[in-house]
């Protein structure tokens, strides 16, 4: 046991207490933040607008440029001239105050959004909130790893610290210590709009937002290729011959459907219908996001004549005793000519 390096307690402290000094203690509370955050929007997947809004806003809006500003200018002081005999990739070569910096953050968070979206838009996740936040939060802990390397290779009197006592003093002189007590509330009445102004603005960008909801039909058949086109209908048939048709529907609603899908025959006199006759009626269930084709073997009823074969939409059971065009929820339609096959073989 002789041998073993012991230390004293005494000299742990000082060594434990120049590693917790040397180290920045605002890109930690950055990274720490953005764990959070990441834990908040995405884990817990909160459902609290305010909260949301307080944790969204400054992890999209001020960690991505903040980690970026740090990396770039990790020195209190810029570089002197008999300095740069060490040449680093990049200089400091001017002195950023506080103000700037965050405004630097600022602006930097809102020019790194849009990269990073085209990033996301390279991959095959799509823009949904897990992943948008996921690549955000990397993005931030790679930055602030870098910035902490950064400042740590600056000599501890030029290196750029947060002096959390001294900001927080200054802050408190400004708000408190006003020349009466009138400057004391309008100085707290800022702040105090100004945290609002922030978690309206938040709450806009980062709350869950419904897209678009819509249901899509379509009338589809095979061409030659064997693939489904919108197109290629028939314009003219032989009575009592059926036109084989494939109805989509497409479900963008949030939520699994129920449809009931109805298949007219209409007659028309200038431009108006004046005769309908049902043909088919069916269900279809879509589950959210997805498709469904439904194949059909359609047969007129008509034996000759211009006829409109139709298929209209309802969501679930609710048909009206008259199915039409503008009582459905969708519809689609094409014209087809009906001939008697008979008469034309006689001839």
């Amino acid at each position: 046991m002789k041998g073993l390096p012991f230390q004293s307690v005494s000299t742990l402290r000082r060594r434990s207490k120049r590693l917790a000094t040397s180290l920045p203690t605002d890109l930690i509370g950055v990274a720490g933040f953005t764990v959070v955050s990441t834990v908040v929007l995405v884990v817990a997947n909160v459902s609290s607008p305010v909260m949301r809004a307080a944790v969204g806003f400054p992890f999209l809006f001020l960690v991505p440029g903040y980690v970026t500003v740090s990396a770039l200018f990790p020195r209190s002081t810029p570089v002197q001239e008999f300095q740069t005999g060490r040449r680093q990739l990049v200089q400091q070569m001017q002195t950023l105050t506080d103000v700037e910096r965050v405004a630097l953050s600022f602006g930097l968070s809102f020019a790194l959004l849009p990269l990073l979206g085209l990033g996301i838009a390279l991959t095959p996740w799509g823009f949904t909130g897990p992943v948008v936040v996921g690549t955000v939060a990397c993005f931030a802990l790679v930055g602030a790893s870098l910035a902490t390397a950064r400042r740590l290779s600056v000599p501890p009197a030029d290196r750029y610290r947060v002096g959390f006592g001294r900001r927080l003093a200054a802050a408190r002189a400004w708000l408190f210590d006003a020349p009466s007590a009138f400057h004391v509330v309008v100085n707290v009445a800022l702040v105090i709009s100004m945290v609002l102004a922030l978690t309206t603005v938040g709450y806009a960008l980062v709350s869950p937002q419904d897209g678009e909801q819509y249901t899509s039909l379509q009338l589809l058949t095979e061409d030659e290729t064997g693939e489904l086109v919108a197109s290629g209908y028939p314009p003219e048939i032989d009575a009592g011959d059926s036109i084989p048709l494939v109805v989509a529907v497409e479900n963008q609603e949030g939520q699994a459907m129920e449809y009931t899908a109805v298949v007219q025959e209409q007659r028309l006199e200038g431009g108006e219908v004046v005769e309908r006759t049902e043909l088919q009626q069916f269900d279809v269930a879509v589950a959210d996001d997805t498709t469904t084709h439904a194949d059909r073997d359609i047969v007129p009823e008509t034996d000759d004549g211009t006829v409109r074969i139709a298929v209209l939409l309802y969501t679930g059971d609710d048909v009206p005793e008259q199915p039409t065009t503008d009582n459905a929820y969708q519809s689609v339609y094409f014209g087809t000519e009906v001939v008697d096959g008979s008469l034309l073989g006689d001839g």
